[in-house]
């Protein structure tokens, strides 16, 4: 890629980029420059070069590409450091379809910015707590559990206890044990 008013060679490793070419090859690069930023990033995502991109999309965020090569290097982060695949963030969907910052469903649930934060990032949480949060983005939180193809949803009470919906199976009084 030619880059404006730079000076590189054409093939210079991208490695080798200064800020304002990497930054201008992410604005108007096209999938084949940016093919060859992907597969150095991927050959190392926790270093030099990746954090530079980090930098980049949030010093000067560009659409669609942005959120896009900030996801995949976390997600490239992640899953070198766990050997699996992190989940998507549904959570923090959930509350930018509700037009919410992360602070307004903090104050919404009584907690800091930072809880609200931790717990769009954590893959284990109360029920309690995601049911605070969903009510907080005006959502509904629903249970459900699924064995050989059959789904039950399970009603969330005040506290917590799960029940399935519906009418339950009473065992008869000649079954029962003293």
């Amino acid at each position: 890629m030619k880059h404006r008013h730079l000076d590189y060679e054409p093939g210079t490793p991208v490695e080798r980029l200064g800020m304002a070419a990497l930054d201008d090859l992410l604005d108007r690069g096209d999938l084949r420059d940016w093919a060859q930023l992907a597969h150095a990033v991927a050959a190392d995502p926790h270093g030099a070069l990746a954090d530079r991109v980090l930098r980049l999309v949030d010093a000067h965020p560009m659409y669609g590409t942005s959120p896009l090569w900030r996801t995949w290097i976390e997600w490239l982060r992640d899953h070198r450091a766990t050997g699996r695949a992190r989940p998507a963030a549904p959570l923090a969907d959930l509350r930018r379809r509700a037009g919410l910052t992360q602070r307004q469903v903090a104050e919404r649930m009584g907690v800091g910015q930072s809880d609200v934060s931790r717990l769009e990032r954590r893959s284990d949480a109360k029920l309690s707590t995601l049911r605070d949060y969903a009510t907080a983005t005006g959502a509904t939180l629903r249970l459900a559990a699924e064995r050989d193809g059959h789904e039950v949803e399970l009603l969330l009470e005040e506290r917590d206890r799960l029940r399935p919906q519906g009418p339950q199976r009473r065992q008869s009084s000649r079954s029962r044990r003293p």
